[in-house]
């Protein structure tokens, strides 16, 4: 009788065991799935892979309250210029993929052109600090990246990464979303 106890519960424990790497086996490849349909998504936080990551292709990015959030006066967005050290931060209506598709919808409305620079904090976290004069008013603006974050952006069907952030205006902090867009992946 102790046998035949003996023999069931090993079978169920390798039952449970091949159904545990079973689930395990899945989640790994709907990880890898994810990741490719966000090949441009930044690699981590540290300060020069968020600066390579800033600078790279057109460094059209946007600063907003979240990934889908509305506002009726726009969002903001900035072009970091790497060849000059200058951003040039603009509203515009909604994501569009690129800076040159922003500016062939004519939906650019440039607020001002500052210096921008990368450095990180005690904590080692990368601040980006924003400073100039906007409309002959002086401006500082720093943002503090936290984490990576990614999404989909439903009202264009864009996927949008880059970071979690905290921006700080006049001493002002917000929690924000540092992002930029890219075009779904297709099949």
């Amino acid at each position: 009788m102790k046998k035949k106890q003996t023999k069931a519960l090993l079978y169920s424990l390798v039952a449970v065991l091949a159904i545990f790497l079973a689930a395990c086996g899945k989640q790994s490849q709907s990880k890898s799935n994810e990741s490719a349909s966000f090949k441009n998504e930044p690699t981590t936080s540290k300060t020069s892979d968020v600066k390579s990551t800033v600078l790279k292709g057109d460094g059209f990015w946007y600063l907003v309250g979240s990934i889908n959030g509305k506002s009726n006066s726009g969002m903001e967005a900035i072009a970091f210029d790497s060849d000059t050290g200058k951003a040039t931060m603009y509203n515009v209506d909604k994501y569009y993929m690129s800076y040159g598709n922003a500016q062939k919808a004519n939906a650019l409305n440039k607020e001002g052109t500052v210096n921008y620079s990368f450095k990180q904090n005690s904590n080692n976290q990368t601040v980006i600090t924003l400073s100039g004069k906007m409309s002959g008013v002086p401006f500082d603006e720093t943002l503090t990246v936290k984490t990576k974050t990614r999404g989909k952006n439903k009202n264009k069907t864009l996927n949008i990464s880059g970071y979690k952030a905290v921006r700080d205006v006049d001493s002002d902090k917000t929690n924000i979303v540092f992002v930029r867009a890219y075009a779904p992946k297709t099949k």
